[in-house]
């Protein structure tokens, strides 16, 4: 599956024409959904790439507890924080 909203986008164009082309009802029908469908991948993916954007970093919790998208454990991250916050050089990055 495409990552690429532009990509998804392209797909639907082309399973719009595809349907607008065939006279079989239930052809037509399956690629209208597939057009649709490819539609709205795209605008999740670009609303997904603005909230990322917005966010800035994302945390997700497992069994181990939560890591961050770096990779390291968020609680080594407060730690850190924390630290050069007592010293004052927390610059504003984990």
């Amino acid at each position: 599956m495409p990552s690429d909203p532009k990509r998804c986008r392209e797909h639907a164009k082309e399973c719009w024409a595809w349907a607008a082309g065939t006279k079989n009802p239930s052809l037509k029908e399956s690629l209208t959904d597939l057009a649709k469908r490819w539609a709205r991948l795209a605008t999740e993916l670009e609303a997904t790439r603005i909230l990322f954007e917005k966010v800035g970093r994302v945390s997700v919790t497992t069994k181990t507890g939560p890591i961050s998208m770096t990779g390291r454990p968020v609680v080594e991250q407060w730690r850190t924080q924390l630290s050069q916050a007592k010293r004052g050089t927390n610059d504003g990055r984990p």
